[in-house]
């Protein structure tokens, strides 16, 4: 039987069994030994079929161009298993087998449209081909700032070892390559947020590079609210008192005591109950002074211990003797010096009658007293110099 013979039998297999065997009765598997052929190669399918199909398998084969080359055909055995050998080594294969690329094959049984396809590279000098493209790229969004991708290696390595994937991104200007890399997956990272970004990976070998993959698409997160940073933990220092502010809270506490001695009321100034008389309270004051006092009345508050009960500020009387003690020696002195210098305004220089002040004997020696003791504290504490002090001590021994 020659060539056409032979096609004519498997043509009208193929007729008879379309006319016996269900639709659905198709090749259920197909494979090759090796994805790669060189010229002169002996190309082996192999697959199965259902235990209800008959065992008649058709095989069609098309060239790069898809363009049909070959048809050939096998038996499947007990165990519903076929094997199909195509020699490309015979004169007439040779003439069919003459691109290099990638060939296709469709085993079936009544349609080929129902068949099971399969691919493989042939290269008639056995030199490499580009690759496959790889296949199932997909993209997941990490953050505002990264998409993550990953893909399936190719099936076919075009008959050499594969150099790597070569990665193109499109960010609304077309795509443009990104990065060449080794492995399956990439983290592409710096990205825009809230923008629409889309992928595709092609295999790279010796021979060139493949067709694209499949494109995949992932849109970047939104930025992350912007957060208001918790007030700083340090003390404010301007919230504690300054030297200035502690120097004129003293200095108002002694001005209050001393119109309280004069019988003043510090909270109606026109209401007095003696003699209004104006001193001039100097004092040195440091910080630690002003900061004791404050603790002190801080400390007379907390305790409930009023000074007046109209609710005056509190004050510890201990902390208060020497500073009542000198404010009634300094009025006693300015008085004095007062009635002195109106003496010698209005009076006779000579006629020390002309003057009358009532003075109590024991009263006055107290005053008297008193008046040297202040004195003697002020010079002992450098507030007057030797001379003044003889001089007020002269005036007092005058009276």
């Amino acid at each position: 039987m020659n060539r056409y013979g032979l096609y004519f039998v498997v043509l009208l297999t193929v007729i008879v069994a379309s006319t016996v065997v269900p639709a659905y009765a198709e090749v259920t598997s197909l494979k090759t030994n090796t994805s790669f052929y060189k010229g002169g190669s002996t190309i082996y399918f192999s697959g199965t079929v259902l235990d209800t199909d008959p065992p008649n398998v058709t095989i069609l084969l098309f060239d790069p161009t898809n363009k049909f080359i070959v048809l050939s055909s096998g038996v499947a055995d007990s165990n519903h298993q076929f094997q199909i050998m195509v020699d490309t080594s015979t004169s007439d294969n040779q003439q069919k087998f003459l691109l290099k690329g990638v060939y296709n094959a469709t085993a079936f049984i009544a349609t080929k449209e129902n068949g099971k396809t399969v691919n493989f590279i042939y290269s008639p000098d056995g030199s490499p081909v580009a690759p496959f493209p790889p296949t199932s790229l997909t993209s997941s969004t990490i953050s505002s700032t990264e998409i993550d991708l990953s893909w399936i290696a190719p099936t076919n390595l075009g008959g050499t070892q594969l150099y790597g994937y070569k990665i193109e991104r499109d960010d609304g200007s077309g795509f443009n390559q990104i990065q060449n890399t080794q492995t399956t997956s990439y983290q592409d990272t710096g990205l825009t947020p809230n923008k629409l970004y889309s992928y595709r990976v092609s295999s790279v070998n010796q021979a060139g590079t493949s067709n694209p993959s499949n494109v995949a698409t992932s849109v970047t997160l939104s930025p992350p609210a912007q957060t208001t940073p918790p007030p700083s933990s340090t003390t404010d220092q301007s919230s504690s008192p300054s030297l200035d502010d502690l120097l004129k809270q003293r200095l108002a506490d002694a001005q209050r005591i001393q119109q309280l001695l004069h019988g003043q009321n510090p909270d109606s100034p026109g209401t007095t109950s003696g003699t209004q008389q104006t001193v001039k309270l100097t004092e040195s004051m440091v910080l630690a002074d002003g900061a004791a006092n404050l603790g002190a009345q801080k400390s007379d508050t907390a305790s409930g211990n009023n000074l007046m009960s109209g609710g005056f500020a509190n004050f510890d009387s201990s902390t208060m003797i020497y500073p009542a003690i000198t404010l009634v020696g300094v009025a006693i002195v300015v008085t004095i010096l007062y009635l002195k210098k109106k003496r010698k305004l209005f009076g006779t220089p000579e006629t020390k009658n002309e003057i009358v002040i009532p003075v109590e004997s024991q009263p006055e020696q107290q005053e008297d007293d008193h008046a040297m003791m202040i004195l003697k504290n002020r010079l002992a504490k450098g507030e007057i110099t030797i001379d003044e002090f003889k001089a007020l001590r002269d005036e007092l021994s005058e009276f």
